[in-house]
C-alpha cells in the first residue's frame, strides 16, 4: 500500500515579511497624520465701530458750554459777539484761549466712537455700573439757533481704546466716547482762568533775594554796578548769608531762571480762606526780584528787532508750603497759583555756598584797564592798557589795537594777553576750615580795574606753609595752592 503524503501550507519568505512590516507601519503613520491635522479656522469678521457725529456746526454757532465734573461746582463758558471766551461770573476777563477753544471745537464738532447699544433697557436699569448714575462729567452746549446738546459722560469701559460710556439727552442709544475728546472736555474752571505771568528780564536784574517769612534775608545775590556795565557778569556778590564774590555762570542760571519762571493753574483770589488752605498764611519764604530800569529788545513775527523803555521794577512771589506732590502754592499780587517746585528750586534750594566764585581773576581781559601786581610789599608793578583805532598799513582799514604799559613802558600786548588768560583760568584748591588763621600781611596782591572804573582786589595771605588764604575784595573762604596765582 502507497503511503499518501498530506499538502504542507506554503509561508512567506523572509523577505515578503520586511515588505509587508513597511506597508502597515506607513499606513499608521498616514492614518496618524490624516487624524492629526486641523482644518483651516474660519477668518472670523473684524469688527468695525459704527462711529459718527452727534453735532457738527460752525463755532461761531456756539453761545456757551456749561461743564460740571464729579464732585465739583458747575461753570460755564461764554463766547462773545466778537468771539472772545470768557467765564460767567469772573471779573478777569476773557478766559485761556488754548483750553477755551478746545472746550468749544469739542462741543460743535461732537462725536461718538461707537454705538454700544440702541435700547434703554440694556443699562437703565442699573446706571451705577456705567457710571451714569453720577457722571464723570456733564456738558451742555448752547447755539445761536436757542438748542441745546447735553452729554453725560460715565466710567471708563476698560478696554484698550480707552473709550467711556456717553448719553445723551434725548436719546436712547449708548455711545462709546473717545478718550481725546474726553481730555478737551475734562476742564476746571481753574484752568480755564486767565494767568497773569511775573514780568522778569534777565537783563535789568540786579537783584535776587529771598525771605523768611520774619522778612530776614536767608541769602541774597546783588550786582555790584550797573546792568550796563561791560563786566556786569562779573561784578555779582553774595550778600547774604555770607559775602563774597558770586560765580558769574551760576548768577547767569538763576537770572534766566527768574525770567522763566511762571505761574501755573489758578487757585483761587487772595482771601483768608484761600490763604490757610495753601499755607500762605504761615509762608515758608518770600522770593523777590528787582530790576533796574533799562532797555530790553526782542525780534517780532516780522523780524524786526523792538526795543522797550522798562522802569525799575520789583517781582514778589510769597510761597507756601506744597499743593501738590511737586508744586508750591504762591501768593502773587492778589491771586494765588500753583507752581511747580522745579521752577522755584533754584532760589529755594540752592546752596549759597555752591554759587561762590571759584576763580582768582575776575574780570575778563576785554574789560580790564589795569592791573597792579605787588609783592612782598615792596615791588609793584602796574600793566596799563590802551585801546585806539588805527589804520591797517596794509588795507587802510580802521582797525582796533590795543596797547600795554608796564610801569610806563610799551610792553608786548601779545605776551601780556596770553599770561592774562592763564590767569583767567586759576581756581581755588578748597574751602578754608573753619577757625584757620593766616597772616595778616599779603605776600601778594593783585588790583584789577575795569574800564568801567570797578576794582577787584585779591590778596594771597600765607595759611598752613602750603597754601595761601586767598582774599578776595576783603572777604576769605577759599585757599590756593601756594604759588598757584603767578603773574
Amino acid at each position: 500500500m502507497l503511503k499518501v503524503e498530506k499538502k504542507r501550507k506554503k509561508g512567506f519568505s523572509r523577505g515578503g515579511w520586511l515588505i509587508a512590516a513597511l506597508a502597515v507601519l506607513a499606513g499608521i503613520v498616514a492614518a496618524v497624520l490624516i487624524i492629526s491635522r486641523k482644518p483651516e479656522p474660519a477668518s472670523p469678521e473684524r469688527y468695525t465701530p459704527r462711529s459718527g457725529t452727534i453735532v457738527h456746526r460752525d463755532v461761531s454757532e456756539l453761545r456757551s458750554v456749561t461743564i460740571r465734573q464729579r464732585g465739583e461746582e458747575s461753570w460755564t463758558l461764554l463766547r462773545g459777539e466778537d468771539g472772545s471766551l470768557s467765564l460767567e461770573g469772573d471779573t478777569q476777563g476773557s478766559a485761556d484761549s488754548t483750553l477755551g477753544e478746545r472746550v468749544a471745537d469739542a462741543m460743535v464738532n461732537l462725536v461718538y466712537a461707537d454705538i454700544l447699544t440702541e435700547d434703554p433697557a440694556d443699562y437703565s436699569g442699573n446706571p451705577e455700573e456705567f457710571g451714569l448714575a453720577d457722571p464723570l462729567l456733564i456738558a451742555t452746549g448752547r447755539y445761536s439757533d436757542g438748542t441745546e446738546t447735553t452729554i453725560r459722560v460715565g466710567s471708563a469701559m476698560g478696554i484698550d481704546e480707552g473709550w467711556f460710556y456717553m448719553t445723551v439727552d434725548g436719546q436712547d442709544t449708548l455711545y462709546a466716547l473717545s478718550p481725546g475728546l474726553m481730555d478737551d472736555l475734562d476742564v476746571s474752571r481753574e484752568m480755564l482762568h486767565p494767568v497773569r505771568q511775573p514780568e522778569v528780564y534777565a537783563a535789568l536784574i540786579d537783584r535776587i533775594e529771598v525771605l523768611s517769612p520774619e522778612g530776614e534775608t536767608r541769602v541774597c545775590w546783588a550786582l555790584q554796578g550797573a546792568v550796563t556795565d561791560p563786566e556786569a557778569g562779573v561784578n555779582w556778590q553774595i550778600t547774604a548769608p555770607f559775602t563774597y564774590a558770586a560765580d558769574e555762570e551760576t548768577v547767569s542760571s538763576l537770572k534766566k531762571s527768574a525770567e522763566n519762571l511762571r505761574m501755573g493753574i489758578y487757585i483761587g483770589p487772595a482771601d483768608e480762606e484761600i490763604l490757610r488752605e495753601n499755607g500762605l498764611d504761615h509762608p515758608m519764604a518770600v522770593i523777590t526780584f528787582h530790576m533796574a530800569a533799562g532797555s530790553t529788545g526782542t525780534v517780532s513775527d516780522a523780524g524786526v528787532y523792538d526795543v522797550v523803555d522798562r522802569a525799575e521794577s520789583t517781582v514778589r512771589l510769597t510761597v507756601g508750603e506744597g499743593s501738590g506732590e511737586h508744586t508750591n502754592a504762591v501768593l502773587f499780587g492778589d491771586e494765588v497759583f500753583a507752581v511747580n517746585h522745579l521752577m522755584l528750586s533754584p532760589f529755594l534750594d540752592t546752596d549759597p555756598m555752591d554759587t561762590a566764585a571759584r576763580y582768582t581773576a575776575a574780570i575778563p581781559l576785554d574789560s580790564l584797564s589795569s592791573m597792579t601786581v605787588e609783592r612782598e610789599g615792596e615791588e609793584t608793578v602796574e600793566y596799563a592798557l590802551e585801546r585806539v583805532t588805527e589804520k591797517d598799513p596794509e588795507t587802510g582799514d580802521e582797525i582796533r589795537v590795543t596797547r600795554c604799559w608796564r610801569n610806563g613802558e610799551e610792553y608786548a600786548w601779545e605776551a601780556f594777553s596770553a599770561a592774562y588768560e592763564r590767569l583767567l583760568t586759576v581756581t581755588v584748591s578748597g574751602r578754608l576750615p573753619e577757625g584757620a588763621a593766616w597772616e595778616e600781611q599779603a605776600h601778594t596782591k593783585y588790583a584789577f580795574r575795569a574800564v568801567s572804573g570797578g576794582t577787584h582786589t585779591v590778596e594771597l595771605k600765607r595759611w598752613d606753609g602750603v597754601h595761601d588764604a586767598v582774599v578776595m575784595d576783603g572777604n576769605c573762604i577759599f585757599y590756593l595752592i601756594e604759588n598757584g596765582m603767578n603773574f
